[in-house]
């Protein structure tokens, strides 16, 4: 398992966990998600997928000029959080920050802090990039042997806590998530998200039940619409559960073969718009915030921009051509905790 807690060359990253009482006023962070489509750099290390590594155009030149455009894009968006799935390694996360770092006078505007995960000879994982501090970090992986065929290749969750407040002493967990594809048909890849669902929806009850008040995100490629998730408190609302009211459930997230579930609120019911991934024309919503406890979600969309046609669709990378960004489109949200 790839597992790095980077301290970003520009800056000391210190680990702590403040003890003083949490103050009244609310943190309010900017969080920014984006699948950013096979991310990898310029080198062949033989785990990148075949098109880049037949490529001729792909390389140093080309992995440059598309960190340059990915930048671009993450400066515009301007989050206080931002989520990254599909990145090749931590050597890019740096990349990231340092060339971020580099086009900002603003202190209070670089990302300061990040993380990275990924399987172990995977092609690719997940990176948190933050201007608060980030503690803590955990990866929690599946090993299944109970289905009739076995298992794929299946991405961790990154869990991580965010320490915010004027000592650190207000706490943001968020949980990352790439869950499996479709690719080898939605039938087939189905119990396998499940198992991902269970998963995420038994580290949010650990969560829980160490601290009732926590606030907790849930953040990534779900590879699943919304109408796929079991809507709160219809008949597969095992237990009747609630969220605090400040933030009411409306999705149940839950484990097979278990009455193990968690209660979370999504925005997207609310969002009258299209989604964050365009496939055939059809819009879907396959990219998620999921939020429970003492958290508020606002303000929250599909972020259309120089990545995105005049249309709304997103503007995929194309190898090829060396133009584009990428096939889903970031998500943005406001959460005060």
């Amino acid at each position: 398992m790839k597992k790095i807690f980077l301290a970003i060359l520009f800056s000391a990253l210190i680990f702590s966990c403040a003890m003083n009482p949490a103050p009244t006023k609310k943190t309010s962070l900017k969080i920014v998600n984006w699948n950013v489509q096979t991310f990898f750099d310029g080198n062949n290390d033989g785990i990148e997928y075949s098109n880049f590594i037949k490529s001729k155009k792909w390389g140093t030149e080309a992995y440059k000029a598309r960190l340059k455009k990915l930048c671009s894009a993450i400066n515009a968006l301007d989050g206080d959080l931002v989520i990254l799935e599909e990145i090749e390694n931590e050597g890019i996360v740096y990349d990231i920050s340092n060339f971020l770092a580099g086009n900002s006078w603003n202190p209070r505007k670089v990302y300061h802090y990040a993380c990275f995960a990924k399987k172990k000879n995977s092609s690719i994982g997940c990176a948190v990039l933050s201007r608060a501090e980030l503690s803590g970090m955990k990866v929690h992986s599946l090993d299944i042997k109970s289905e009739a065929s076995g298992a794929p290749s299946m991405r961790p969750i990154i869990e991580v806590d965010l320490l915010s407040g004027n000592k650190g002493n207000k706490k943001l967990k968020i949980f990352v998530n790439h869950w499996k594809s479709k690719a080898d048909g939605e039938a087939e890849s189905e119990i396998w998200r499940r198992w991902q669902e269970g998963l995420l929806a038994d580290k949010i009850s650990y969560a829980q039940k160490e601290n009732p008040d926590a606030a907790i995100i849930c953040a990534g490629d779900f590879n699943q619409d919304i109408s796929e998730f079991c809507a709160a408190h219809t008949e597969c609302n095992l237990d009747g559960a609630m969220q605090e009211e400040e933030s009411p459930a409306n999705i149940l997230l839950r484990a097979p073969y278990s009455t193990l579930n968690a209660p979370v609120y999504s925005p997207w019911p609310d969002y009258e718009g299209g989604g964050s991934y365009n496939f055939r024309d059809k819009w879907e919503r396959i990219d998620h915030f999921f939020s429970c406890g003492k958290i508020r979600v606002t303000d929250f969309s599909p972020a259309t921009g120089e990545w995105s046609y005049d249309d709304g669709r997103p503007k995929p990378f194309k190898i090829y051509s060396l133009s584009g960004w990428s096939d889903h489109l970031p998500i943005v949200c406001r959460a005060e905790f």
